[in-house]
């Protein structure tokens, strides 16, 4: 391989572990968050069937 490619392919998997490590806390964050409302206020549609 060139000299000049492994920078670049270095900071294309930076990119995408920083990607995939954002992607983790915002999912963390958004189970913590559902979590904590509260469900008994939620609305209930006349059309939604659970099969």
């Amino acid at each position: 391989m060139a000299s000049g490619l492994w920078p670049v392919l270095l900071i294309i998997a930076f990119i995408i572990l920083w990607v995939l490590a954002k992607v983790i806390t915002y999912a963390r964050k958004s189970e913590q968050q559902w979590q904590a409302v509260d469900k008994s206020k939620l609305k209930t549609w006349d059309d939604d069937e659970d099969d």
